[in-house]
């Protein structure tokens, strides 16, 4: 429990508090994250095997108005299908970057109410390094909305909300504006005050309000989802139904059953003759967990498999799929109606 606390106040998705080391002037935070199969970025191949670690100093925003810094136990995967080795990605930390997202994220909202001088005392950097920040992701014109527009959200310190929202660039790789909140009302008295005919593609995460703002205030965009946000769904769908099952079976059963995780998110084509037949007969046991098992396998084949011609045709089909499922975990994925979306 202690434990938990701790990394809920650190503020970082699926990362391990290890240790907390307090000086008289900075923290410094030990982190890692639980070892996950990769895609190897050369072949694309899925691999868990780790090749060596190194630790990474990466600096952090204040926390108890102290300096911070994130010592990362860094992982480097080794593909076993071409050999390439490779770096773990971070949702927190831009690749070749020395600090997390977030210490941006804050320092492009003080800069627009401070001089450069004053933003870089409170951050303790370099007056130079806060305006070349500036000036590589902050975006001039505020009266002009890119061609391509992406929306997302990132935990900050205001007393506005939990999620401050980030309007960028993708193109540019710039930073358009940062907004206090993700309200759907915020959102909306911004945008109104912008013209919107220049934008064609809204780039997002699954967040509801999102999908209706672009919707509502702009000219009939393609909106785009990151495929990494419906993985995630997927995964925690069948994890849901996984975990579920389990505990309806007497102990005994749950033990012999502890393989099944790795059994059901490990890629079909690499199970051992041992391992197909062992999941073959826990999906016999519950008809729930083998529906959902077979989502997820058509989802993969959806990912990998798509091309411009039939990635809409075969995503209506993974939908009618979970739509005739009487599972509420899978029924789940397409409650929000995003069938008309691009990914």
């Amino acid at each position: 429990m202690q434990d938990h606390c701790i990394t809920k106040l650190v503020g970082l998705e699926n990362v391990i508090v290890s240790n907390i080391v307090e000086t008289d002037t900075h923290l410094e935070i030990f982190i890692e994250t639980k070892p996950c199969h990769q895609s190897c970025p050369q072949c694309g191949e899925r691999t868990r095997s780790i090749h060596d670690y190194r630790l990474q100093k990466i600096r952090d925003v204040k926390f108890r108005e102290m300096y911070t810094y994130l010592i990362l136990k860094k992982r480097r995967y080794k593909c076993t299908s071409c050999g390439k080795r490779f770096y773990e990605r971070y949702t927190f930390l831009e690749r070749y970057q020395r600090h997390t997202k977030r210490v941006l994220q804050a320092l492009l909202i003080k800069v627009r109410a401070a001089n450069f001088k004053e933003v870089a005392k409170e951050f303790g950097l370099g007056q130079s390094t806060v305006i070349r920040w500036f000036d590589r992701y902050y975006t001039y014109e505020n009266h002009s909305l890119p061609r391509i527009l992406a929306i997302d959200e990132f935990k900050g310190t205001t007393e506005k909300g939990k999620y401050q929202c980030v309007i960028g660039d993708p193109q540019g790789f710039k930073v358009f504006d940062v907004i206090q909140d993700r309200k759907l009302s915020t959102l909306k008295d911004y945008f109104r005050s912008l013209p919107t005919h220049r934008v064609q593609m809204v780039v997002m995460d699954m967040w509801q309000p999102y999908k209706i703002l672009a919707q509502q205030l702009f000219q009939n965009p393609i909106i785009i989802v990151d495929k990494f946000h419906y993985a995630r769904h997927n995964f925690w769908a069948l994890e849901r139904v996984r975990k579920r099952v389990q505990k309806s079976f007497q102990d005994k059963d749950r033990k012999s059953m502890k393989k099944l995780r790795f059994l059901l998110h490990k890629p079909k084509e690499k199970l051992t003759t041992r391992e197909q037949e062992l999941l073959q007969y826990y999906l016999e046991l519950s008809p729930d967990l083998k529906k959902a098992y077979q989502v997820k396998e058509v989802f993969k084949k959806w990912m990998t498999q798509s091309n411009e011609r039939n990635v809409r045709s075969n995503l209506e089909q993974l939908y009618q799929g979970t739509a005739v499922s009487r599972n509420s975990c899978i029924k789940r994925l397409t409650n929000q109606d995003w069938t008309n979306i691009s990914t």
